[in-house]
């Protein structure tokens, strides 16, 4: 590109030279972009800018803050450094993603509001359906990994490289282990609660990725159909538990920074 204009955000940046940074941006027009610009260049605001060169590192000039700078803190801040996070390293580098350029945009308005804890699961889980979906990872709901059709009686367990998996435990246990997942869920420590999970599926799951398995829970084949109703209150703390296990997945069940600085912040509240 030679002085093409650029409408950005700003995932994140480090230092280069003395007065100049590297910038991960997020463009409307070329998806993820890196490039070297002077330092100051805000995060989460709006941003528009001039790019230059043909190698993956550009030239940044010109950069012009569209709308002030939102001010996001507790645990507004940290939800968008989270979506910052799994944008950055989930997406392409130069490939458009107009549609969730628009998600993102409208996820960073919504975090300037005040939310409730359940609110804020809301916004977090539409942005990252619109990330899932454009990436392709999008969550089957009407069929289990042998394609089946989902049912009502049974049981089932989410495996992000399969789908659906049928529930070998006896229904009163996996209500059990269900209750006790979604319980966890309520926290207000989104995205870090925890999933657990009982010893009744570990023989045969755990062997084959013993991470995997620390992520699973069981759900019932009506609150999946519930599911494909979309994101909302009644299904949320399904979709908060299936989405985690996604991204956890997506991460190679790597720790996100995101993550760690949530869970300090909660730590001395």
């Amino acid at each position: 590109m030679r002085n093409e204009p650029l409408n950005a955000y700003s995932l994140h940046q480090r230092p280069y030279q003395e007065k100049r940074c590297i910038y991960y941006l997020f463009t409307k027009e070329h998806g993820v972009v890196h490039g070297i610009a002077k330092k100051g260049i805000p995060q989460f605001a709006p941003l528009m800018l001039f790019a230059t060169g043909k190698k993956s590192l550009k030239t940044l000039q010109q950069v012009n803050i569209v709308e002030a700078v939102p001010r996001l803190v507790g645990q507004q801040q940290y939800a968008a450094l989270y979506i910052n996070e799994i944008t950055l390293k989930l997406l392409p580098v130069e490939d458009s993603m107009p549609l969730v350029f628009e998600q993102y945009g409208h996820t960073i308005t919504q975090l300037q509001q005040s939310l409730s804890p359940k609110q804020l699961k809301l916004v977090l889980r539409h942005y990252e359906q619109a990330l899932f979906s454009e990436l392709g990872f999008a969550i089957d709901l009407e069929q289990d990994s042998e394609q089946d059709l989902i049912t009502e009686s049974q049981w089932y367990h989410f495996a992000p490289d399969r789908g659906w998996v049928k529930q070998s435990v006896p229904t009163s246990q996996a209500k059990t282990i269900a209750d006790s997942s979604l319980s966890s869920q309520n926290s207000l420590k989104d995205p870090q609660s925890s999933v657990t999970t009982s010893n009744a599926s570990a023989s045969q799951y755990a062997q084959r990725n013993p991470s995997a398995f620390m992520q699973q829970s069981s759900i019932d084949g009506k609150t999946i159909i519930a599911m494909q109703s979309g994101i909302n209150d009644q299904t949320l703390d399904s979709w908060t538990n299936i989405h985690r296990q996604l991204v956890d997945h997506l991460f190679d069940y790597q720790p996100l920074q995101s993550r760690i600085l949530w869970q300090q912040f909660y730590s001395y509240q």
